[in-house]
């Protein structure tokens, strides 16, 4: 589902360059569930942005589904992201003033759905998570546990090849937490690929594979469970 060769990525200050990534290479199965992990200031959110095509390597090529990206357009990869890939972040990333059934209906209206269909299918998704009672309430009316699942529909909704999760359990206790990744983990079931970016170790036991980077290389690709 995802290959990606070489990916160096470098950021320019005035004249400090500084190199976050260092020729990873990495490949992600069609229906696996991936976790990225390291250090801080180790490259796994770089990484992740890179894969999910939200920034652009310095060196090297990331395919997906067999499609290398690095000779599309802005508006190619735009149209690749919205057609094929779902985001969670850490900070939910909701817009405030939409109802959670709103914000879960963007990525159908982006792609020209009708508004009754994607009403249709942002409540089946929010019913699917467990929050059909909250379809009409604002993020600001939500738990942040609440918030995250309601993130986690709008990166579902338009059924996409892979999810993408950058952190998606640091702002949350313990028991939020533990309902994301169940959530998760019932994604994946269902034949989701997820490559999600953690710092947490005791979701090595609830994923199919562990790729550890330090200092922006590869040190462990880890082996698969499935």
């Amino acid at each position: 589902m995802i290959s990606a060769t070489g990916i160096v990525k470098k950021f320019t200050q005035g004249e400090v360059e500084t190199v976050v990534l260092r020729g990873v290479d990495i490949d992600v199965a069609a229906g696996e569930f991936v976790a990225i992990m390291g250090r801080s200031g180790a490259g796994k959110s770089t990484l992740l942005y890179q894969l999910a095509l939200l920034d652009e390597p310095s060196e090297g090529e990331v395919a997906i589904a067999g499609r290398k990206t690095a000779r599309l357009s802005a508006e190619q990869k735009s149209h690749l992201r919205l057609e094929s890939m779902g985001f969670v972040f850490q900070d939910y990333a909701l817009l405030p003033e939409l109802t959670a059934e709103e914000n879960v209906m963007l990525p159908l209206l982006a792609q020209g759905l009708p508004f009754a269909v994607a009403r249709a299918r942002a409540e089946a998704t929010l019913a699917r998570l467990d929050l059909g009672h909250r379809f009409g309430n604002l993020p600001s009316q939500l738990s942040g546990g609440e918030q995250q699942r309601v993130s986690i529909a709008r990166a579902i909704v338009h059924e996409p090849k892979i999810l993408f999760a950058d952190e998606p359990t640091a702002n949350l206790d313990s028991a939020a937490a533990a309902l994301v990744i169940a959530t998760f983990e019932k994604l994946h079931a269902e034949g989701q690929t997820i490559v999600m970016v953690t710092h947490e170790e005791e979701y090595t036991r609830r994923v199919d594979r562990v790729v550890r980077l330090d200092d922006g290389r590869v040190v462990d690709a880890g082996h698969t469970r499935r």
